[in-house]
C-alpha cells in the first residue's frame, strides 16, 4: 500500500492538500510498516478558528502546544484511537505529555509538540498527525481519517478560547522576561515557588523535557537574606525570585540527595519556555550559557593557559597552544577558558562531574603540574573571570568560601549561608587539621624522616 492510495480515498477538507509535493514526501506525508503489524500514516491537517488571529504572535507555540496536550488528554482517555495506536505501550510518544516549548536541543523530536509542522498562523493551526491503522485497506483507512479529521475539527473548536490565551501570555512572559535579563543585570532568575524537580519516562529521559515530579515536589523560595528580586511581567503581574547577577560567583551547597543536581539543571532548563504546570515557567535563564564538565578529548592547538602553567609529559605544544589526549581536568579547564573567550555569560558547573583538581587548589597538582585552580584564580586573578558561575558542590569548601553568594538545601528547601561566618568555621577547620598534620608529622624539631620520592617531597631530602 502507498501513501498515494490512502490519499485518494480521503475527502476532508481539512487535508493539507497544499503541500503534498514530491518535495515533501517521506517528511510531511509518508506511510511506514510497524513492528507489530500495523501501519503508520503520516499527513498534514490544517483546521479553522477564526478567534486565533486574536492571540499575541509572540507566544502561538505556547496556544499550539496547549491545543496539542488537550488532544493528548483526550486520547489517553480513550479517544482519537488512531492517534495513540490504542495507548499501546509502543506507541507512548503519540500520546505522552510535554510540558516544554522552544528547546534547543535534538531531544525529545519524536513526541508530538509545537515545532515547525505544527503551529497556528493566522486563523489556522497546523497540524501533522501520525495514525496508526491495524488494517491495510486504503478505502478503510481513508474513511476513519475522515471519520478522526471530523472529531478533531469539532474538538478543537470546543477548547475553551480563554485556555489558548492564558497560555499564549504564558510563554509570552516567559519570553520578555529573558530578554530584559541584559537590562536587570542578571543572567538567571529563579521564581519562587518554582518546582524544578522532574518525573522521568521509558520517553522523557532527560531533564530539559521531563514532566513536574508526581507526589512531594519542594518549591524553590529565596531566602529573605538574599534580597529577592521583584520583576514586572508582560502581562502586568509582579513576581519575586532569586536573581544571579553578572560574573557573580553563587554556589549551592548541601549535603547529599538534597536537590543541588536538581536546581542546577532547572537552572539549565531556563532556557526553554514551559506550559502552565511544568513547574519552571518562571525560571528564566539566558540562552548565552555552558554547562562545563570534565572528560577527555584530544587537542589539537588549544589554551589552558588561564589555568595551567606548564604541561606534563606526553604532551606536545604550550600552555597556550596544547597538542595530545588531555586530561580531564586540562578538558575542563579548555572548555571554561574557551567559554569565556566567546562571551559566555553563565557558566554551570556541577561537582558530581567535574575534575576537583581543577576547582580547588591541590598541593601535589601545584608542585608537579603547575595548576591554578578556579579557586586559586578567584582570590588572586577575579577581573579574568568575564563570566557568571554557578556552582553545585557538597564538599568544595574553599570554592564555597570564595563565592559571592551561596545557599545551601536543607530538606529539599533553599537556606541562605552566610559567608563571613562559614569562612570563619573554615579557617578553624583549617587549623585543626594542621594541629593536626604537625602531630602526625612527628616531634617539633622537624618531624620524622622519609625517604624522597620526588622534587619537594620531603625537606629531609638531601
Amino acid at each position: 500500500m502507498k501513501i498515494e492510495e490512502v490519499i485518494k480515498n480521503i475527502t476532508t477538507p481539512n487535508l493539507n492538500r497544499e503541500v503534498l509535493t514530491p518535495s515533501n514526501k517521506n517528511k510531511l506525508f509518508y506511510i511506514s510498516a510497524q513492528g507489530d503489524g500495523k501501519v503508520k500514516i503520516v499527513l498534514p491537517f490544517v483546521f479553522k478558528r477564526e478567534d486565533l488571529t486574536h492571540l499575541n504572535p509572540k507566544g502561538l507555540e505556547g496556544s499550539t502546544a496547549r491545543v496539542i496536550e488537550c488532544i493528548k488528554e483526550e486520547m489517553r482517555r480513550g479517544k482519537f484511537s488512531p492517534l495513540s495506536g490504542n495507548l499501546s505501550r509502543r506507541y507512548r510518544e503519540l500520546y505522552e505529555p510535554l510540558t516544554v516549548v522552544n528547546c534547543d536541543m535534538n531531544i525529545g523530536s519524536n513526541l508530538w509538540r509545537a515545532d515547525r509542522y505544527n503551529y497556528i498562523e493566522g486563523e489556522e493551526i497546523h497540524l501533522l498527525l501520525r495514525m496508526i491503522f491495524p488494517e491495510k485497506d486504503p478505502r478503510h483507512i481513508g474513511r476513519e481519517i475522515d471519520e478522526l479529521s471530523q472529531e478533531l475539527e469539532e474538538y478543537i473548536d470546543s477548547i475553551p478560547y480563554s485556555l489558548l490565551e492564558r497560555e499564549n501570555t504564558n510563554i509570552v512572559n516567559q519570553k520578555d522576561l529573558r530578554d530584559r535579563l541584559e537590562s536587570l543585570g542578571l543572567v538567571a532568575f529563579i521564581g519562587d515557588y518554582s518546582r524544578p524537580a522532574r518525573s522521568y519516562t521509558p520517553v522523557r529521559r532527560h531533564f530539559r523535557i521531563a514532566g513536574p515530579k508526581e507526589g512531594v515536589n519542594v518549591p524553590f523560595v529565596t531566602p529573605r537574606e538574599l534580597d529577592p528580586v521583584e520583576v514586572e511581567l508582560y502581562d502586568g503581574r509582579t513576581i519575586t525570585g532569586l536573581g544571579i547577577k553578572k560574573r557573580e560567583i553563587f554556589v549551592i551547597t548541601g549535603r547529599n540527595a538534597q536537590g543541588k543536581t536538581t536546581l542546577l539543571e532547572g537552572i539549565e532548563s531556563g532556557q526553554d519556555d514551559h506550559l502552565l504546570g511544568d513547574g519552571r515557567e518562571y525560571i528564566i535563564t539566558t540562552r548565552n550559557l555552558a554547562k562545563v564538565t570534565g572528560g577527555s578529548m584530544d587537542m589539537q592547538g588549544c589554551d589552558i593557559s588561564l589555568f595551567f602553567e606548564k604541561l606534563p609529559r606526553g604532551l606536545k605544544g604550550t600552555p597556550k597552544r596544547v597538542v595530545g589526549r588531555a586530561s580531564t581536568s586540562m578538558t575542563m579547564a579548555y572548555r571554561i577558558q574557551r567559554a569565556m573567550t566567546s562571551g559566555i555569560d553563565l557558566i554551570l558547573i556541577d561537582e558530581d562531574n567535574s575534575a576537583v583538581n581543577l576547582l580547588v587548589s591541590g598541593l601535589l597538582s601545584k608542585w608537579f603540574e603547575g595548576v591554578k585552580s578556579l579557586s586559586e584564580i578567584i582570590m588572586k586573578e577575579r577581573e579574568k573571570l568575564t563570566s557568571a558561575f554557578i556552582i553545585a558542590t557538597s564538599s568544595l569548601d574553599l570554592l564555597t568560601a570564595l563565592a559571592d553568594r551561596a545557599i545551601y538545601l536543607e530538606n529539599h528547601q533553599a537556606k541562605y549561608l552566610d559567608l563571613d561566618y562559614f569562612r570563619e568555621e573554615l579557617s578553624r577547620y583549617y587549623l585543626e587539621l594542621s594541629r593536626m598534620l604537625k602531630r602526625m608529622g612527628g616531634d617539633k624539631d622537624g618531624g620524622t624522616s622519609r625517604p624522597c620520592k620526588g622534587s619537594h617531597m620531603s625537606k629531609n631530602c638531601n
